[in-house]
């Protein structure tokens, strides 16, 4: 069969598929309410009846699975999801977050990506969207406006690029949260430390008294970087300088600031800051440490939330505090930052039918509304909404703290938001090579420079 014939016969082919799956008009949103009897939310009630939407088969492919924060909430909305739409056939794929991104990038080269599937905001979207794998929601959102206005403007912002929308985030993800101990703080007369010269005082005190100071996890190589560097870095050179470098605009990763946060990262591995495992085990693991006692403090992002509430004990709870990292001497940035981004979102792959995107576009509707906000907060993760109605008479106490800290300090870049994947490979792998004594931060730096382009 010559080309020409077979691009004939799919064109009948797909017009007759259309011509099945009828002409009734999609449903735009969803309610997540647990029983018939609950008010409806306000994006819903302007919804087409859910027998009005077209019947759909997709793929669903996200890393919402095992100890991911979002876990529990990606099984109770999906149930909802599927009752709510019983004319919707969902292949539902869980894959592990240290393999999701190697995953699909692989599939996305071989151009056999999912119908639909979880991606980060900023590079990765940008990548994806550049390279014509994603279909963009501006006509839902056009749509559905008063679900649009109620996001946070990271929210959506993050998932924009020249223009067109690509997806809306499922919460917001604060990389930088130290958590620490205040009764080993106090076991041994410190402070919790606002300055390099008590984080300093800190970590040789626990050391000297068998405490570890910082529980960390690197196997995965993307928590340093994410949960340390982001912030860390910010701390030295300030938040536009980022920006100026990757735009080539009189910025460079080998500027005297960024190697002196390079240079601190290593001082503080140097003088046994870590446990001694931190490169063979994850960050998941590293938190036993933490849970147990054995250390005083961890650095970690808001999706160690649910963990810490379901695994502290009740004697340790109330231990527990939330802060940030402390200041750093000549250092160009705010020292009241911390490092965050808007969550992942469920985008749309360019090459899904008109049936197929409709149904993943109410899937993203779903799973980001008013109800799904409250889902969010239940489950400990931080909203995406700008006005979410939390009760914090029944909020965990940690979750409280959580939200505290997030009104108290502005999130600026995490640095694997805004590099693309080379550039996140160098500076994941290089922050491993540091602390292992195998690069040098001047090294790293280079390598970061060069493959700007």
């Amino acid at each position: 069969m010559n080309r020409r014939v077979l691009c004939l016969l799919l064109a009948v082919i797909m017009l007759l598929s259309f011509a099945a799956c009828g002409a009734s008009k999609p449903a735009h949103t969803g309610s997540s309410s647990n029983s018939a009897s609950a008010a409806q939310s306000e994006e819903t009630k302007s919804a087409v009846n859910d027998n009005e939407a077209q019947s759909a088969k997709f793929t669903l492919w996200h890393s919402y699975v095992g100890s991911d924060q979002r876990t529990e909430f990606m099984k109770e909305i999906m149930t909802q999801f599927r009752a709510k739409y019983t004319n919707y056939e969902i292949d539902e794929q869980q894959i592990p977050r240290d393999q999701y991104q190697t995953k699909l990038k692989t599939q996305a080269a071989a151009g056999q990506l999912p119908d639909a599937f979880v991606i980060w905001p900023n590079a990765m979207t940008i990548e994806f969207s550049k390279a014509g794998l994603l279909a963009d929601i501006n006509d839902l959102l056009s749509r559905e406006t008063e679900w649009k206005d109620k996001f946070i403007g990271r929210a959506l912002e993050e998932f924009t690029v020249d223009g067109k929308t690509y997806s809306a985030g499922l919460g917001v993800s604060v990389t930088s949260i130290v958590f620490y101990n205040k009764a080993l703080f106090e076991k041994y007369n410190l402070t919790y430390p606002t300055n390099y010269a008590e984080l300093k005082k800190a970590i040789t005190t626990f050391k000297e008294n068998k405490v570890i100071p910082i529980a960390h996890g690197n196997k995965a190589k993307w928590p340093a970087q994410s949960s340390i560097i982001s912030c860390l870095a910010n701390r030295y050179t300030g938040s536009e300088w980022l920006d100026n470098v990757l735009a080539k605009n009189g910025a460079k990763f080998t500027d005297p600031e960024f190697v002196a946060a390079l240079t601190t990262f290593k001082e503080i591995t140097d003088m046994g800051a870590f446990n001694k495992d931190f490169s063979s085990i994850d960050n998941v693991q590293a938190r036993d440490y933490f849970y147990r006692g054995d250390a005083a403090m961890m650095i970690e992002g808001s999706w160690a939330v649910p963990d810490l509430i379901e695994k502290l004990t009740p004697e340790m709870k109330p231990n527990i505090e939330l802060g940030i990292l402390p200041a750093f001497e000549g250092g160009k940035g705010d020292a009241n930052v911390m490092s965050g981004v808007s969550a992942t979102g469920i985008a749309i792959n360019a090459k899904a039918s008109p049936e197929q995107k409709a149904a993943v576009e109410n899937l993203i509707m779903f799973t980001t509304n008013s109800d799904a906000q409250k889902l969010y907060a239940k489950s400990n993760i931080p909203v995406s909404y700008k006005d979410v109605d939390i009760d914090s008479s029944t909020s965990d106490p940690i979750y409280t703290k959580l939200t505290k800290l997030i009104s108290d300090h502005p999130l600026v870049t995490v640095y694997d938001s805004a590099l693309n994947s080379e550039q996140a490979d160098i500076v994941n792998n290089g922050l491993q090579a540091i602390m292992s004594n195998q690069k040098t931060p001047e090294q790293i730096a280079e390598q970061l420079q060069a493959a700007v382009k």
